[in-house]
């Protein structure tokens, strides 16, 4: 069973790498970090894995309006005057509201003006703000100046981050549960700060309408592929992100970073469903077990002209 899970943040959100410099912050907490995240809190209060889960990114929400990646697709019917137009605006563009979400990758045409309208809520809505910092070292005193980049939430209209969870209905209860306890700590970085502290809320099944037979299934999610021949033949169109982090059990913080890894983006776009795979990053000098980075896909269905062409 699908639902939907929102984060209401009790204050400033940081999702990012921590170091010295000028940080940048995500209005988007990948699916992997979220799987992790969640996976710990349910074996801190369960003592067991979680398993048997599929979930999405969190993408933001604004009052009643859920926002999806920008699809890469086509939109459907874009003249030449209309990329004259708007064609820069679209490339900036990261959101996209769930009603014109659902028009894009049906393949049916929609207002291009009011989607980047309904879009730039987000933006006013959801601010990121650049805060200095000041680092001392312990041994010399001596101090070094950096910015934390930070994501701050509208409370009126309400915004968030959400989320879609697939998971079995007698699951829910501990799933709740989880989220909840997840809250109370924090989700992301500087959370000894206060940053990623979050309300949870819960929704009944919510999915956007996939179009009768699709020819392409468009990424929720990030995409590990568990073989080449998953994706073989089967690319329409992706992108790429590096994912990095740091190992973390139940008791914190264990001060190593976990392998380097890519994968492909939310909105990317394949000829088949895929499915991905959960990939171990633990790195060569840890071998107390293995550290698995979620590369599982939740995919919907898509209509795309340039399917049936590879």
């Amino acid at each position: 069973m699908i639902k939907i899970a929102k984060l209401k943040f009790k204050g400033p959100m940081h999702i990012g790498e921590a170091g010295l410099g000028l940080e940048e912050t995500s209005l988007v907490i990948h699916s992997d970090t979220l799987y992790s995240a969640i996976f710990r809190a349910w074996l801190c209060l369960f003592d067991e894995p979680m398993t048997d889960i599929l979930l999405t990114s969190a993408f933001p929400f604004v009052g009643s309006d859920y926002y999806f990646p920008r699809p890469l697709l086509p939109i459907p019917d874009f003249t030449a005057e209309l990329a004259m137009e708007y064609g820069k605006a679209i490339k900036r563009l990261r959101f996209v509201d769930r009603d014109h979400f659902c028009k894009w990758i049906s393949g049916k045409a929609f207002d291009i003006k009011m989607m980047l309208a309904k879009g730039a809520t987000v933006a006013k809505t959801m601010l990121t703000v650049v805060k200095p910092k000041v680092a001392l070292d312990r041994m010399t005193s001596s101090s070094n100046l950096y910015f934390v980049s930070e994501a701050v939430f509208a409370k009126r209209p309400e915004a968030g981050l959400f989320f879609l969870v697939d998971l079995k209905a007698e699951q829910w209860p501990k799933f709740q549960s989880a989220l909840k306890f997840l809250g109370e700590e924090g989700i992301g970085g500087r959370r000894s700060q206060g940053y990623g502290a979050f309300e949870a809320g819960f929704g009944e099944s919510f999915i956007p309408t996939e179009p009768e037979n699709p020819n392409a299934f468009v990424t929720l999610s990030l995409f590990y592929p568990a073989c080449e021949d998953e994706v073989k033949d089967s690319l329409i169109a992706y992108r790429l992100v590096e994912r990095t982090g740091w190992l973390e059990g139940t008791k914190g913080n264990l001060g190593m970073r976990h392998k380097r890894i890519l994968m492909m983006t939310e909105g990317s776009v394949f000829r088949k469903r895929v499915a991905g795979a959960l990939v171990d990053v633990a790195p060569e000098s840890f071998k107390s077990h293995p550290v698995y980075r979620n590369g599982l896909a939740f995919t919907i269905g898509a209509k795309s002209e340039v399917a049936g062409h590879g």
